[in-house]
């Protein structure tokens, strides 16, 4: 049993990510606040091969790596590898699956695996069914994202604001599917363009109002129609321009079904 705290533990203690503790080390390090301080030995590849050659778990680890990423581990590739091991306490089997995780989404660089890796190690993702029911969520979300971009007919490369959008809408807020091309539609008639954060609010307003499906938005509309035409006091009762209004619009549509041959296009 190793006799040091592992990177991710000290940096969950101090709340910090890993990457943030090391700045903050290496920052104390520089200023001699640590000269006095035990520190853990830096492995070198010598070490980290020996390790290897005495670990079947670790022989296995790297030749699933290469194969994955269909290269041979250069020292810098070889060393992050490691960490996973050594620092995060990732066994073999799970290391792999993150790393498949990652190509999967497309992602290689070892440095972008890295960061998974830590995501994972602060979640605490450390056993196979962790990691299934990690990938598996992660999987469902993708699809939720997917759709929703689909929607909006992007097929270039999501810029990084509608990234956030999306991932919001998916995954936050768990905007219902069906109302995402109305949504798309009202903001192209309101702005004459796809602006994410018109969308954003015609979502909110539609949370707060507890709508989840085209019907139930139909419905409310109409409702909401019908209270602000019917006479009050002696007033002519008519429509009010409102928040709500601007956003929602009062068309009287059958969103329901428009909404359903909207998405069945797509």
């Amino acid at each position: 049993m190793k006799e040091y705290m592992k990177i991710i533990d000290i940096a969950k203690a101090l709340n910090l990510t890993p990457d943030d503790l090391k700045l903050a080390y290496n920052f104390w390090v520089a200023e001699e606040g640590f000269s006095s301080m035990p520190q853990k030995q830096v492995t070198t590849i010598d070490n980290i091969t020996t390790a290897i050659d005495r670990d079947e778990s670790l022989k296995f680890l790297y030749k699933q790596a290469q194969i994955l990423l269909g290269k041979t581990l250069n020292a810098t590739d070889v060393q992050i590898l490691y960490s996973f091991y050594d620092d995060y306490g990732f066994p073999a089997n799970v290391a792999v699956m993150l790393i498949t995780h990652a190509i999967a989404r497309e992602k290689r660089n070892m440095k972008y695996i890295e960061k998974i890796a830590i995501e994972w190690a602060e979640k605490g993702i450390l056993t196979v069914e962790d990691a299934e029911n990690h990938i598996k969520k992660r999987e469902q979300l993708a699809k939720r994202e997917n759709k929703i971009r689909q929607a909006l007919g992007i097929e270039r490369k999501l810029t990084q604001t509608e990234e956030q959008f999306i991932r919001s809408w998916a995954n936050e807020m768990k905007v219902p599917l069906e109302l995402v091309p109305i949504a798309y539609e009202r903001t192209i008639n309101g702005t004459g363009k796809l602006s994410c954060a018109y969308m954003d609010k015609i979502f909110k307003n539609w949370m707060t109002a507890g709508i989840k499906t085209a019907e139930q938005l139909s419905t409310h509309e109409a409702d909401y129609k019908s209270k602000q035409t019917a006479p009050q006091n002696g007033t002519s009762g008519t429509v009010k321009p409102s928040k709500f209004n601007n956003f929602a619009g009062t068309s009287g549509i059958d969103y329901a079904a428009a909404a359903k041959q909207k998405m069945n296009r797509g």
